[in-house]
């Protein structure tokens, strides 16, 4: 069964950007789109680059190593059949919760 686990605040992540949290040893990139937060693992599976220090374009970031574009919502690294794992992000009282 899944459960809840802080992250961190919604203000600690300026909107366009992701920071990486580390929830039981597994690093996951979360971002914040404007309208909403989304989160996935934090490495690309091309190369393991970090995902949160990529660049957000709309839905989708830019991993800093080989340039891959990942879909924030649905985990897919466009032209590719690889995916990442996608969290479910629960907002309480101005602090992120994921679903893990």
């Amino acid at each position: 069964m899944d459960k809840l686990f802080k992250a961190g605040k919604c203000q600690d992540i300026p909107l366009g950007e992701g920071r990486k949290y580390l929830i039981h040893g597994e690093e996951i990139g979360v971002f914040n789109l404007g309208i909403e937060i989304v989160a996935i693992s934090n490495r690309c599976p091309h190369a393991g680059g970090p995902l949160s220090d990529g660049i957000v374009t709309g839905h989708e970031v830019i991993c800093p190593l080989h340039g891959r574009k990942v879909n924030l919502k649905s985990g897919c690294v466009a032209n590719e059949k690889e995916k990442v794992k996608v969290y479910e992000v629960v907002l309480k009282d101005g602090e992120i919760y994921l679903k893990c």
